[in-house]
């Protein structure tokens, strides 16, 4: 009796709670997305409410529920610059945009480009040789192994030509790898061989699985609903992608036929870990909204969405794999609009506060305390938020 007096007055607390607003189960319903239904770390359930508004969260008495939520420290903001890549946790390349001469009603406007390496805890920048200029317009790409032992390098001579490469990190020995390829879809299969879908003018193109050694084997993949890749993505030994159908699609170098896993998808992005994908759907031909769902590899949905709006877009996994950052924009400003992160530890979906349109992809440092966020500026051009979060 007295447990079911206790138990009675927990659910009125949390009611009172939640009507206060005290107590949410996803900051994003206030913007009116869908919120996930999920399991907790003890094992026990999460439910919305109707409508999808609140979501409270049914733990056991044992043990008390998981931290939610994100909390921001502190913003760095950099005036005209985009983020190249993270040096460290708190260096950054950074690539300077000025304008040279303002756009007419028969020209485009012209700008200049410089590269510089930018300390946030000084805040000084320390300007880089044009890689560009120097190189006489190569463009040089990098793709580190899991283990960080060797690098798949990339160098375009111009738009459709490249020499592909393989690096050993410790000794700085260079592999070159003979194949013609237009494009630079691929990633790391594991730590031993680099998958690249090479491209053509005609059609798809070849898949090769390159190995460290510098030596090269053809993939077979039999399926005729591919013409092109648009989405290709590698992890874990695992190779995924979209057909001309919107559906997804997994094989692996031993296995010619594929495996469908999802329907009406539009892009993906598989998590460093090669545990989770974030899939965003086409919105079956534009008669529903977009929405952002996280499958297993087997294509299993993992609770409910965790985003919606007219267009999901950015998404960016960070290094650990434990939080999506994403953007959304919704026509109805009642809808989701701004900068979202997902912890995949509660299930929580948080917004950052303030509604960024970001024109450059989102990107994490190295250890995932900071998030880089590079908008639209009238002044600037562009301007870089750089997010530090409580740790």
């Amino acid at each position: 009796m007295k447990s079911s007096k206790r138990k009675y007055i927990a659910g009125l607390l949390a009611a009172t709670l939640l009507s206060a607003g005290i107590i949410s189960g996803c900051n994003a319903s206030q913007e009116g997305s869908t919120v996930p239904v999920r399991s907790t770390p003890d094992g026990s359930q999460a439910r919305a409410e109707t409508g999808g508004k609140r979501e409270l969260t049914v733990v056991k008495e044992d043990k008390p529920p998981a931290e939610q939520g994100i909390a921001v420290q502190r913003i760095h903001r950099i005036d005209g610059a985009n983020i190249e890549k993270w040096l460290s946790d708190h260096e950054l390349e950074i690539q300077e945009t000025t304008l040279e001469k303002q756009a007419t009603a028969t020209k485009e406007g012209q700008y200049s480009y410089r590269r510089f390496r930018f300390d946030l805890e000084t805040g000084k920048r320390l300007s880089i040789k044009d890689q560009a200029e120097a190189d006489q317009g190569e463009v040089i790409k990098s793709f580190p192994s899991p283990d960080g032992k060797y690098s798949f390098i990339q160098t375009w001579k111009n738009k459709y030509t490249a020499v592909n490469t393989i690096k050993n990190m410790a000794t700085g020995e260079l592999r070159e790898v003979a194949i013609d390829n237009y494009m630079e879809m691929g990633g790391w299969l594991n730590n031993d061989s680099y998958i690249l879908a090479t491209g053509s003018m005609k059609d798809r193109g070849e898949i090769w699985n390159i190995y460290v050694d510098g030596n090269r084997k053809k993939i077979a993949l039999q399926d005729s609903d591919i013409e092109i890749f648009t989405e290709f993505v590698v992890g874990n030994g695992k190779i995924y992608y979209t057909d001309a159908k919107s559906r997804l699609k997994s094989f692996t170098p031993t296995q010619s036929q594929p495996t469908q896993l999802a329907e009406d998808v539009s892009s993906l992005s598989l998590s460093p870990d090669g545990q989770r994908i974030a899939v965003s759907t086409a919105g079956n031909g534009g008669q529903e909204e977009p929405r952002l769902l996280i499958y297993d590899t087997g294509g299993h949905v993992q609770g409910l969405l965790i985003g919606k709006g007219d267009l999901l877009s950015y998404p960016s996994w960070s290094p650990d794999s434990s939080k999506l950052a994403f953007a959304v924009y919704t026509e109805d400003k009642g809808g989701m609009n701004g900068i979202y992160i997902f912890d995949t530890v509660s299930g929580k979906v948080s917004p950052l506060g303030l509604s960024y349109s970001p024109v450059y992809p989102l990107s994490w440092n190295p250890s995932g305390t900071r998030l880089g966020i590079t908008v639209d500026d009238k002044e600037k051009l562009i301007v870089t938020h750089i997010v530090d979060f409580k740790k």
